[in-house]
């Protein structure tokens, strides 16, 4: 019955030209069989949708990390991929950088993706909008830190400075901060992090799976465990 049922689904995924060559009577008579195969065995139709949102999961998820308005460090084909989203001026991301900076360093199998997620009010929106403008620059990963680093307030002056450190040149960054392609890509950031349900800053997303603040025990359990199924994955190929 499951050979047949497959069959009337590639029957009817077939394209329009091959479908014509059934008439209504058969075309009703395969759609009976179809529901009458599914109402008998709802887990087929359960494994189908699973399937489906694994498909489309997967889908968004390379559309995530693949996204070349946004800064990433590390090997292009790592098995393990983490996003955060984060506010620089929000404590516990301030926290989390050690973690991140660190994993950067010493391991080779990790590409981290950074994403503004500016909540914490306009002088947030403001160093998200510098970082964004000044990375045309080829400086982003040092005034990322410079300014994730700082302890005091975030005030214009205090953006500038921290850039020209950086070896940023100011003026170009200043006049870069209002291209409306910057607006763009942080709504869209905004809308990814509602997609993924975080409700603050620091949020991760290791290989699809979400980890909301910074725990760094469960962070580290989470990597341990994207570790272990790349291994498994590479293991699968040879």
């Amino acid at each position: 019955m499951l050979r047949a049922l497959a069959l009337c689904l590639a029957l009817f995924a077939a394209q329009p030209a091959s479908a014509q060559s059934f008439n209504q009577q058969e075309q009703a008579e395969i759609r009976a069989i179809v529901r009458d195969y599914l109402v008998r065995n709802p887990d087929v139709l359960k494994d189908a949708l699973a399937a489906l949102e694994t498909r489309v999961s997967s889908q968004r998820w390379r559309e995530v990390t693949a996204d070349r308005r946004d800064f990433s460090i590390g090997p292009a084909d790592a098995p393990i991929v983490i996003v955060e989203y984060f506010d620089y001026r929000c404590p516990y991301c301030h926290a989390a950088y050690e973690w991140v900076s660190d994993l950067i360093r010493t391991r080779r199998d990790v590409r981290l993706v950074l994403k503004e997620l500016p909540v914490l009010g306009p002088a947030s929106m403001e160093a998200a909008r510098a970082s964004l403008a000044a990375m045309p620059q080829g400086r982003y990963w040092e005034f990322h830190r410079a300014l994730i680093s700082y302890r005091g307030d975030l005030t214009p002056a205090a953006i500038d400075t921290l850039a020209r450190r950086s070896g940023i040149d100011v003026a170009r960054m200043r006049r870069a901060m209002e291209d409306q392609a910057i607006t763009r890509q942080l709504e869209e950031v905004r809308a990814q992090a509602i997609e993924y349900q975080f409700d603050g800053t620091p949020g991760f997303v290791i290989n699809g799976e979400t980890t909301p603040g910074f725990h760094r025990a469960t962070l580290e359990a989470r990597l341990r465990e994207a570790a272990r199924q790349a291994r498994t994955r590479q293991q699968a190929q040879r």
